[in-house]
């Protein structure tokens, strides 16, 4: 893919610096998970020290373009070891979230069944967006996913040098930082 072009048609968030010091770049790519294809919004997030600096970002940082770049060229490498982590990480929680939906008076198995191999994770899964942000970490990106078993908070992995880091609820993982 000619990445040079996609970062120039990226939309900013006009909004964001309302709120922030950083402004949010995003655009979609279709890539696949583990053989799942997925529709994923990236968000680049860049840090602007004034409002006239936020004025003038057009693209992500070259770190963000070498992170993201880095990371398609090696997903199909990347991706196993990640359903490999997020498998571990269920096998960990499952319990908790089964006792919820019984109690809930759901069927567990419909939402957090057990399971013995990550694929069987597949049809629960699903890669929604990536976010990078501009932090000094190199190579440091986070894969948000939705799930059967946390439709509210989802799941996200934080990565760094495009190795697992941590797994927690989408918006939770971010407080970690």
């Amino acid at each position: 893919m000619d990445w040079k072009n996609w970062y120039m048609e990226l939309e900013q968030d006009d909004e964001s610096w309302d709120v922030s010091e950083e402004i949010v770049l995003r655009g979609v790519v279709h890539l696949n998970f583990c053989g799942q294809p997925s529709e994923v919004e990236v968000e680049f997030i860049v840090g602007a020290d004034s409002e006239e600096q936020a004025q003038t970002i057009e693209e992500p940082t070259q770190l963000q373009k070498n992170t993201w770049e880095q990371y398609m060229e090696y997903s199909s490498a990347i991706h196993p070891q990640v359903l490999e982590s997020i498998h571990h990480h269920y096998a960990g929680i499952v319990e908790k979230y089964r006792n919820a939906y019984s109690i809930w008076g759901e069927d567990p198995d419909e939402y957090a069944p057990y399971v013995e191999r990550p694929e069987q994770l597949l049809d629960r899964i699903q890669l929604v967006s990536i976010l990078i942000s501009d932090s000094s970490a190199k190579d440091e990106l986070y894969l948000n996913f939705s799930c059967s078993w946390d439709q509210e908070h989802g799941l996200g992995v934080h990565m760094k040098q495009m190795k697992m880091e941590h797994i927690q609820g989408v918006y939770t993982l971010y407080d970690l930082e």
